[in-house]
């Protein structure tokens, strides 16, 4: 499975829960800095084109 396609899975299932908009880049790139590293690249963009927290278990 791509990462795309992960993508795809994730905006589905949790699809109609209410969850918070997505992150800006803004604020995954303040994340980073406090953290002292990158955050893994699927990870980042579920943030970015998903939602910005809410949707694991």
């Amino acid at each position: 499975m791509t990462d795309d396609e992960l993508v795809l899975a994730v905006r589905a299932c949790v699809a109609g829960r209410g969850l918070p908009g997505q992150a800006s880049a803004e604020d995954v790139a303040a994340f980073e800095e406090v953290v002292g590293h990158p955050m893994p690249e699927l990870l980042k963009r579920i943030y970015l084109e998903v939602a910005n927290g809410g949707f694991g278990p």
